[in-house]
């Protein structure tokens, strides 16, 4: 059976063709979505031996489900958690006597040290919001 669904011109009258398509793709995927978490939906709530069938209920809950329950990608888990160690690391190295050496001169090789651990942390912090789609 396939499914359709019609959007009124209106709502779309200053979409690019570009957009269009991305909608209709991203509205296909959504809807995909929703039918697979409507299956585990119903396949938890199936009694044994009982017949499969997906009402309107299951539906309900599985959009529910599906806005609640966002699987992150391992990829951006593992981003993150580099990230706020990085972050956590930055900000200990943050000690301004250790700026300057026993002789108060400036102590390049800290500061260079103490600039890569923050600028390594920035750029991760930045790349996993652009992975992560935020």
């Amino acid at each position: 059976m396939e499914v359709k669904f019609e959007v009124p011109d209106d709502k779309v009258i200053h979409f690019t063709e570009n957009a269009k398509k991305r909608l209709i793709g991203e509205a296909q995927k959504y809807t995909l979505d929703i039918i697979n978490e409507a299956e585990r939906t119903e396949e938890l709530l199936r009694e044994d031996g009982a017949s499969s069938e997906i009402t309107n209920s299951t539906v309900i809950q599985a959009v529910r489900r599906n806005h609640t329950i966002r699987k992150k990608k391992t990829k951006i888990i593992v981003l993150r958690i580099i990230a706020e160690v990085l972050l956590f690391a930055a900000g200990i190295m943050f000690l301004p006597d250790s700026f300057l050496t026993p002789q108060k001169e400036f102590n390049i090789i800290y500061f260079s040290i103490f600039a890569i651990v923050t600028l390594a942390a920035l750029i991760v912090t930045i790349i996993s919001h652009f992975v992560g789609g935020e």
